[in-house]
């Protein structure tokens, strides 16, 4: 697959906005089981999340509910409302929406 230089340019510019995060490897706890996050690839709110998720190097399974997803429905129906990011961690029980409680969970659970 030959994309040229444009894709290369645009996801190095796209981390000078969060200054790398993402982009090194962070010592971590690796959970039993794999974590679940709903989310969505243009998302800045996912993004952040995401990123502590590959800093860590914690499993996880994404669940993708882009727009027209039948997945966004199934979140709303079982939660009762549409908001992502949405954590569940299988390995402590917690099921978590919003960003920044999200990553602050992930640092105090799994990060050494």
């Amino acid at each position: 697959l030959r994309l040229g230089p444009v894709p290369a340019i645009t996801a190095g510019l796209g981390l000078l906005g969060r200054m790398g995060k993402g982009s090194k490897y962070r010592d971590a706890k690796v959970p039993e089981m794999p974590l679940q996050v709903w989310s969505y690839e243009a998302s800045p709110f996912c993004k952040v999340v995401r990123e502590t998720l590959v800093e860590l190097e914690l499993p996880h399974l994404m669940i993708s509910c882009a727009r027209g997803s039948p997945k966004r429905q199934q979140l709303f129906e079982e939660k009762g409302l549409f908001q992502v990011p949405y954590l569940i961690d299988p390995n402590t029980g917690v099921e978590m929406f919003e960003s920044a409680e999200i990553v602050e969970y992930l640092e105090k659970t799994y990060s050494l």
